[in-house]
């Protein structure tokens, strides 16, 4: 009779290894979009302040101290 070849089996912790893996990955993918996210919002942010202002100059329309932005 010939040998017999053994397939190593997967166990549970090599599956959860892998599954930790693809999560790390994805979690790696979210955090890099939340990033661009954030960027964006600092700069239509700071578009928007500087429109803003720019709107009470021409309406000679003063804001007041606590809503001013700092530059």
């Amino acid at each position: 009779m010939g040998k017999i070849i053994q397939f190593p089996t997967v166990t549970e912790a090599s599956r959860i290894v892998d599954e930790l893996t693809i999560c790390e990955e994805e979690i790696k993918l979210a955090l890099d979009d939340i990033q661009d996210l954030n960027d964006m919002v600092v700069e239509l942010t700071s578009h928007y302040e500087a429109m803003l202002d720019r709107l009470c100059q021409i309406q000679g329309i003063k804001m007041p101290e606590e809503l001013k932005f700092d530059d």
